[in-house]
C-alpha cells in the first residue's frame, strides 16, 4: 500500500537525520505528537520519506549520502524551506493536514509569512543576541533580528493558538498576553539518564561546528591553554587545528553517545545552554563547562556538574583538571517533571487541522 494514500497529516522536515540537531529535534517532536494525539504522520524530507505512527518512525525511502553530511550547502540551508513550503501548498489544496517541522528560527519572516493557512508548526528556535557588536553580522543579529522577532511573534500567534519553543531563550520578548499560550524548553524532554560508565578516559569532548552563530573564539583559546596540561581532548565534527588534540571528524549520534559515556567534561558553545549535545552529555553523567557570562541552566541540570569559567581564571582551570575530581550523578529534578507535564498539555491544547 502506498503510505501517502492514508495519513492524518503531511509534514515537511528540512532535516530528519538521527545525527544532526535539527533532525533530532524534528524526530522527537513527531514521535511525541503521534503518540499523544494517536495520529499517522507522513514525513517528507530531503533525507527521505518516513511514516510516524503510535510514536514510532518507519523509514520508507532514505537518501544515505545526505544523512551522513554534517554541514549543508547553500540550497540545503536556505532554499530547502521554500521547497517544503511549495509541497505544503500542494497538500493544502488537496485538503490534507499540513505541518512544517524544523528550520524555524524566529527571525525568518519569509517562512512564517509564506506558509499556507492552517499549517501546524514544530518547535520554534532562536535566541536573543547579547554579545558586543564587532561587525555587520553582530549588528544585524542585535537590531534587525529583534525587530523581526516582534513581527513574527504576531504572525505566529495569529496562525496558531498555542506555540511551542525549543528553549526558554526567547521568553523575555513575549508579551504577557501571549505568555499564557506559550510553552518552552521542549528540548529538555530529551533528558534520559543513562547507566554510568566508570571508565571515563576522555578529559574533554568538543563538538565543533564552523559557522558564525557558534561563539568559538573564546573556547578555542581555552582549549589551547588546556592542551598544555596533557589532557586527552577529543574533537568531533569540523576539524579543529590545535596541537595535541584528537580530531575524529563526523561520527554518528550512537558513536557520540559512546564517547560521552567515557567523557569527563564538554564545553557548551554558549548561545544555548540546553542544546542537544549538552543534553546528551548530561544524560551520560558528563560535567559541563560554560563561558562565564552564559545563561545559567541550573533549573534542569545539577549545579555541581556545571562550571562557569573565563580565560583569566587560570588557577581555577588548573584546579579542575589537575586535582582528582569526584563526579556527581546526573538526575531528573522536579522542574523536569513539571516540564514534561506542560509538554503533554501543549499537545492536547494546540489546535491542529488534520486530513479530512
Amino acid at each position: 500500500m502506498d503510505p501517502k494514500k492514508k495519513f492524518d497529516m503531511y509534514c515537511w522536515a528540512c532535516d530528519f537525520s538521527i545525527n544532526r540537531g535539527e533532525g533530532i529535534l524534528a524526530r522527537n517532536y513527531v514521535e511525541e505528537l503521534s503518540q499523544i494525539q494517536k495520529k499517522k504522520l507522513f514525513i517528507k524530507s530531503l533525507d527521505g520519506i518516513y511514516i510516524v505512527s503510535n510514536g514510532k518512525i518507519k523509514k520508507i525511502k532514505t537518501n544515505l549520502k545526505r544523512l551522513k553530511k554534517l554541514n549543508f550547502n547553500f540550497f540545503e540551508n536556505y532554499l530547502s524551506p521554500f521547497v517544503g513550503i511549495f509541497f505544503l501548498w500542494i497538500n493544502y489544496f488537496k485538503r490534507n493536514g499540513i505541518c512544517y517541522l524544523n528550520f524555524l528560527p524566529l527571525w525568518n519572516i519569509f517562512i512564517f509569512s509564506l506558509l499556507p493557512p492552517r499549517t501546524h508548526l514544530g518547535p520554534v528556535t532562536g535566541f536573543i543576541f547579547k554579545n558586543k557588536i564587532i561587525g555587520i553580522n553582530s549588528f544585524l543579529r542585535k537590531y534587525l533580528n529583534n525587530l523581526l522577532f516582534k513581527i513574527n511573534l504576531k504572525i505566529l500567534f495569529y496562525r496558531q493558538n498555542k506555540i511551542l519553543f525549543s528553549t526558554h531563550l526567547l521568553k523575555p520578548i513575549i508579551n504577557k498576553k501571549n505568555l499564557k499560550n506559550s510553552y518552552f524548553n521542549f528540548l529538555i524532554h530529551m533528558i534520559n539518564i543513562k547507566k554510568k560508565d566508570k571508565r571515563k578516559n576522555i578529559d574533554i569532548l568538543i563538538y565543533n561546528r564552523n559557522y558564525s552563530v557558534k561563539n568559538n573564539y573564546l573556547r578555542n583559546n581555552l582549549l589551547k591553554l588546556l592542551s598544555n596540561l596533557n589532557l586527552r581532548i577529543v574533537v568531533i565534527g569540523d576539524h579543529l587545528s590545535i596541537k595535541k588534540i584528537i580530531n575524529l571528524g563526523y561520527v554518528t549520534r550512537n558513536k557520540v553517545e559512546k564517547l560521552l559515556s567515557k567523557t569527563k567534561f564538554i564545553i557548551n558553545s554558549g548561545e544555548n545552554p540546553y542544546n542537544i549535545f549538552t543534553i546528551d552529555a548530561f544524560n551520560n553523567h558528563v560535567n559541563i563547562i560554560y563561558e562565564k557570562n552564559s545563561i545559567n541552566p541550573s533549573n534542569f541540570f545539577k549545579k555541581k556538574k556545571l562550571f562557569f569559567i573565563s580565560l583569566n581564571q587560570v588557577k581555577k582551570i588548573h584546579s579542575i583538571f589537575k586535582n582528582k575530581f569526584k563526579f556527581e550523578t546526573s538526575y531528573k529534578n522536579r522542574s523536569y517533571k513539571l516540564l514534561r507535564k506542560k509538554n503533554s498539555i501543549y499537545f492536547n491544547k494546540v489546535k491542529i487541522y488534520y486530513t479530512n
